[in-house]
């Protein structure tokens, strides 16, 4: 599984409720500008002019003899339109401001409930994605039966989609498990026919019906018969450790001297010099144990494929950005072409009388564990390169 996902942002709800409040707040307060423009300009009209007019009519009346009762009851009710207006003008902004208010709060409640309506499933989906990224195809994530809208509609497909990438993988898991068995077949083939041909050959030698053995066909025939039982027990053996290879224990680990350990091993019994070439010391999260079966089983390669007299075999060390390079360069005949991924597990096999063909797969599934990578490749002038890559801080791998 990857462990350096970073989590899906949640700036959409956010972002959804901004730009509702902006679209629905922006015309409320320019509606509510104009709104009390218009109140303003309708209060401020002044009604000194009727005065005066009233002014008029009852100097007229006054010349008459006439009653001027109406007259007063006019000007009373324009003494009190005047106050009303003028109170109305003196709270007019604070009505606009009190109404736009609730209307923004009315406003803002409404754009929150319709934010999360619209942006639930949404969010949803982004979890089930987080989900599915870290590898867990079960999720299932909560979506009615009959959808009634397009969002819907995608939580329904969605964990359609995840049923089926389940089913996807179980079945490549199968197909991989069959894969693997027919390449232990095939290796178990190959190793086998050598030592049971040898067997039938003796037990042949010593079955001929012409005359009875003498000392020395038997004896000759149940010591081949001992070479290859022995033969198939080491076979056996191997691929026993192989099977029962302990989980990887991870601390920290100073990688020269652990280097340096291995090579020391290999000084004496190899044709060919073996040199830790000077460099950076880096230390990393590993298993030591693992480490020094990775390297020894590299190293070991590389010796057997030297002849003697052959260039020594040089380790270096070189840090990457964010992992560990070591290389192991050897002064054999060399490899054909790249080897690296699968290539390193295919054809089981080993050409040398005392191997197995399980030093590459051993290496190749600790690189695996440690979140590595190993290639084999041609080194320039001849020889073969390993190159093994391991992070500085350990991640476990996808499937592991």
């Amino acid at each position: 599984m990857p462990s350096d996902l970073t989590p899906p942002p949640a700036n959409f709800r956010r972002r959804l409720l901004a730009v509702m409040l902006v679209t629905g707040l922006v015309p409320l307060v320019l509606l509510g500008f104009i709104a009390r423009r218009a109140l303003e300009d309708v209060l401020s009209v002044s009604l000194t002019p009727v005065e005066q007019v009233l002014e008029e009519v009852s100097a007229e009346l006054a010349r008459e003899g006439r009653s001027q009762a109406p007259l007063e009851e006019a000007r009373l009710n324009l003494a009190q339109a005047e106050l009303a207006r003028r109170a109305l003008a003196r709270r007019t902004p604070w009505l606009i401001g009190v109404l736009l208010l609730v209307s923004a709060a009315v406003l803002t409640g409404a754009a929150v409930l319709l934010g999360r309506a619209l942006t639930r499933p949404v969010s949803t989906l982004t979890r089930g994605m987080w989900a599915y990224a870290r590898g867990e195809l079960s999720v299932q994530l909560p979506a009615p039966d009959a959808p009634r809208d397009e969002l819907q509609f995608l939580l329904v497909q969605f964990n359609r989609m995840g049923r089926e990438l389940a089913a996807q993988r179980e079945r490549l898991k199968a197909a991989e498990q069959i894969a693997a068995w027919q390449d232990v077949a095939r290796a178990l083939a190959h190793e086998l026919r050598n030592p049971l041909t040898g067997m039938k050959l003796a037990l042949a030698r010593l079955s001929r019906g012409d005359a009875p053995p003498d000392a020395t066909r038997l004896s000759e025939s149940v010591s081949l018969l001992q070479e290859e039982v022995e033969r198939l027990m080491r076979m056996t053996r191997s691929f026993s450790d192989f099977a029962r290879l302990p989980a990887p224990r991870f601390q920290p680990v100073a990688l020269r001297p652990l280097l340096a350990d291995v090579c020391a091993l290999y000084q004496d019994t190899s044709p060919v010099p073996v040199e830790l070439q000077p460099g950076p010391e880096p230390s990393l999260s590993a298993d030591p144990d693992g480490l020094r079966r990775l390297f020894g089983n590299l190293l070991k390669n590389a010796t057997e494929a030297s002849a003697p007299g052959a260039a020594p075999v040089r380790l270096a060390i070189e840090i990457l950005p964010s992992a560990v390079r070591v290389s192991i360069r050897d002064g054999g005949s060399g490899i054909s072409g790249v080897l690296e991924g699968p290539a390193l597990t295919q054809g089981l096999f080993s050409t040398k009388p005392e191997g197995s063909g399980l030093g590459l797969p051993i290496a190749q599934k600790i690189v695996h564990e440690h979140g590595g990578t190993l290639r084999l490749e041609p080194a320039p002038g001849g020889g073969t390169l390993a190159l093994v890559e391991l992070p500085q801080t350990h991640h476990a791998p996808e499937g592991a």
